[in-house]
C-alpha cells in the first residue's frame, strides 16, 4: 500500500500513476493480525505512555531539588523547616515551587501532542515561492497550488535524495514527511535531555528563592541581589518559551538557550554586584538593576565594557553591532532572541543568512523575514547611525535639501522615510527600471525632486541593482497574491 506524503495540503484531483511514484513513500509494514485501527490506537497508547514518562521524571527531578534544599540548607545547618507554626506557609512554598519549576517543561509535553505535518506543506510552498531553486530541483508542492504545473513540467529525482526534504527530516524527523497525517509528533529520548537539565536547574533556582522570602521584604547581601536576578531571567524564558508554544517552534533547544541564560544572568549579576558596590548604588535599585540585567543581559555586558574601558585606559571591543537588528521595523526582544540561536546576530548577518534554514528553525513568518531581510540591505549600504542622533534628526520640521554633496547615514535614512522609502526594493522600484534581460537601470522621474543627492542615488541604486541577495525577495514578491484587475477598483 502506498501513501502520497507531500500533497495532503488539501483537497485536489487523484494524480497519475507516474505522479504517485514519484511522490509516493513504503507505509511501514503491519505486524501480523494488526488492523488500521489496532495500530492507530497502539500509537496513541505509546504516545501517552511517553508523556506520562516524561512528567514523572520532571516531577523526580523537582522534589530531588526540594529535597537536597531541605538538606543542605536546613537539616546540615541546623534550622527546622518548616518552622514552628508555619506548615501554612511552607505548603504553600512547595507548592509554588513545583508550579513555576513544572510549568516550562510541562509546555513541551503538551507540544508533544502537536502534529507537525502541515509545517511540510507550508515549508514546501515557501521554497517554491521564494524561487529558492528551479521549481523540479524542490519538494513536490501540493496539485492544487499554482506551482504543481511548473514543478510536474521539468525532471525529478527520487524524493529521498531531495536535498530540502533532507534539511526538514534532519530537523523534524522522517515521519513527518512519509507517515499518515495523524500520526502523533514523536522525539528521540536523548532530545529531551535539555528539557530535563531545564527543569533541574528552575527547580535548584526557585528552591533557593523561595527557602528564605525575606529577599522581598528586607533584601541584604549578594545572595539577594542573584536571587533578583535569577527572578528577571525566569520572567522573560517563561515568556519566552510560551510563545514557542504557541508559534509551534518549541524546540528541545529551547531549554538549552534557557539554561545559558540563567548562568549567564548570574555570572553577570555576581560581577556587576561589585561594580555597583564601588559606585555606592543604592540598595533598592540594586536590586532592580539586576532584575532589568535578567531580562537583558546585553545591558549588563554593556555596563561593564563602560566600566573595563575606564579602568584598562583601552579600547574593550563592543557587545552590541554597529547595525543592529533592532533598528528594523516590526523587530522586538523576542525575535532578536529566537535569531540569535540561529547565528543572526546584526544587519549583516541577516542578509547573508540561508533563507531556508531560518525559515524552517525559527517559525517567524516567511514574509516577516523577507521584509527584514529587505530593509536590512538598504540600511548596510548606509552609514551607520546613531540612535539618539537619528531621534534628534526627526524632531525637526524640515527635511535636508538633497544638494550635491551625500548625506549622512541619519539624514539619508530619514529622508528616504519620508517619501515612503524603506526598504531596497522600494528605492529599486521608484528610481530604476527593469529591461528586457532583466537588468536595472538609473531612472529619475520627472518632476520629482530625489530625496538624496542623485550621484549618492545613482551610485545606491546601481549596488542595490546588482545585489544577488535580494533574487529571493523580488521572487516571493512576484510570487505573492496577484493584484487584482483595475477595473474592479473603478468608481461608477
Amino acid at each position: 500500500m502506498t501513501t502520497l506524503a507531500p500533497d495532503r495540503a488539501g483537497p485536489a484531483a487523484r494524480p497519475t500513476a507516474g505522479q504517485q511514484d514519484r511522490g509516493r513513500a513504503v507505509e511501514p509494514a503491519r505486524g501480523p493480525g494488526r488492523s488500521p485501527g489496532q495500530r492507530k490506537d497502539d500509537s496513541g497508547t505509546r504516545a501517552w505512555l511517553r508523556r506520562r514518562a516524561v512528567a514523572a521524571w520532571m516531577n523526580v527531578l523537582i522534589a530531588g531539588a526540594a529535597a537536597v534544599t531541605l538538606l543542605t540548607a536546613g537539616i546540615t545547618s541546623g534550622r527546622t523547616w518548616p518552622e514552628p507554626g508555619a506548615w501554612g506557609a511552607g505548603a504553600l512554598k512547595l507548592f509554588a515551587l513545583w508550579c513555576l519549576a513544572f510549568l516550562p517543561g510541562w509546555l513541551y509535553v503538551r507540544f508533544l501532542d502537536l502534529r507537525a505535518k502541515a509545517l511540510w506543506s507550508e515549508y514546501v510552498l515557501n521554497l517554491h515561492r521564494l524561487g529558492w531553486d528551479l521549481p523540479w530541483h524542490l519538494p513536490m508542492p501540493p496539485v492544487a497550488s499554482g506551482f504543481y504545473e511548473q514543478w510536474e513540467a521539468g525532471p525529478h529525482g527520487r524524493p529521498a535524495d531531495n536535498i530540502y526534504r533532507q534539511k526538514f527530516e534532519a530537523y523534524y524527523g522522517r515521519q513527518i514527511t512519509s507517515s499518515a497525517p495523524d500520526e502523533n509528533y514523536r522525539v528521540r529520548s536523548e532530545s529531551l535531555f535539555p528539557v530535563f537539565l531545564a527543569t533541574a536547574v528552575l527547580a535548584a533556582g526557585w528552591a533557593a528563592v523561595l527557602w528564605d522570602t525575606r529577599f522581598v521584604t528586607d533584601p541584604s547581601g549578594a545572595w539577594d541581589v542573584l536571587k533578583y536576578g535569577f527572578l528577571g531571567a525566569y520572567a522573560f524564558v517563561t515568556s519566552m518559551l510560551i510563545r514557542r508554544f504557541f508559534q509551534s517552534d518549541l524546540r528541545p533547544s529551547a531549554y538549552a538557550t534557557a539554561v545559558y541564560r540563567i548562568t549567564l544572568v548570574l555570572l553577570i549579576v555576581t560581577v556587576l554586584n561589585q561594580v555597583l558596590n564601588e559606585a555606592e548604588v543604592a540598595g533598592r535599585a540594586e536590586l532592580a538593576v539586576a532584575f532589568v540585567v535578567g531580562f537583558f543581559p546585553l545591558v549588563g555586558l554593556q555596563a561593564l565594557q563602560r566600566v573595563m574601558s575606564r579602568a584598562l585606559r583601552r579600547f574593550v571591543p563592543p557587545v552590541t553591532s554597529d547595525y543592529p537588528l533592532d533598528q528594523l521595523d516590526g523587530f522586538n526582544l523576542w525575535y532578536e532572541a529566537r535569531l540569535t540561536e540561529e547565528g543572526v546576530e546584526d544587519m549583516q548577518n541577516l542578509t547573508t543568512m540561508n533563507l531556508v534554514d531560518v525559515i524552517l528553525h525559527t517559525r517567524v513568518p516567511p514574509g516577516r523575514l523577507v521584509d527584514w531581510t529587505d530593509q536590512a540591505f538598504l540600511l548596510t549600504h548606509l552609514e551607520q547611525v546613531d540612535r539618539a542622533e537619528l531621534t534628534q534628526l526627526r524632531k525637526q520640521d524640515e527635511p535636508a535639501t538633497a544638494g550635491r554633496a551625500p548625506l549622512s547615514g541619519a539624514r539619508a535614512r530619514l529622508n528616504l522615510r519620508r517619501v515612503g522609502i524603506r526598504t531596497a526594493t522600494d528605492l529599486l522600484k521608484a528610481f530604476s527600471v527593469e529591461r528586457d534581460n532583466g537588468e536595472r537601470t538609473f531612472r529619475l522621474p520627472d518632476d520629482l525632486e530625489p530625496p538624496l543627492p542623485a550621484s549618492q542615488l545613482r551610485l545606491l541604486v546601481t549596488v542595490l541593482a546588482a545585489e544577488p541577495g535580494l533574487a529571493p525577495v523580488w521572487n516571493w514578491q512576484r510570487n505573492g497574491v496577484q493584484p487584482a484587475a483595475a477595473a474592479h477598483y473603478r468608481l461608477s
